[in-house]
């Protein structure tokens, strides 16, 4: 009787517990893989956003020289003002 019911334990994890066990594992593998491929597309477009970024720091310097031409535009037309 004891051997029986270790043949039958035996039957039991090799036909129902392994195939569920290995199920969930290709379901892990899965949702790994996918989740890799998120995290490429991710790190891709960061690098596009990094050079992005480093664009607007160049931004700075345009902004004081437009602000020093418009404060001279602004002393132009001041003075043909006068001068009409």
């Amino acid at each position: 009787m004891g051997m029986t019911l270790w043949w039958i334990g035996i039957a039991v994890l090799v036909l129902v517990v392994l195939p569920v066990v290995v199920l969930l594992l290709q379901r892990l593998s899965n949702a790994v893989g996918r989740i890799d491929t998120h995290v490429r597309k991710i790190h891709d477009q960061a690098g596009g956003l990094v050079v992005a970024v480093n664009d607007v720091a160049a931004l700075v310097g345009t902004r004081d020289r437009v602000s020093r031409v418009g404060s001279g535009l602004t002393r132009y037309v001041n003075a043909v003002d006068r001068i009409l």
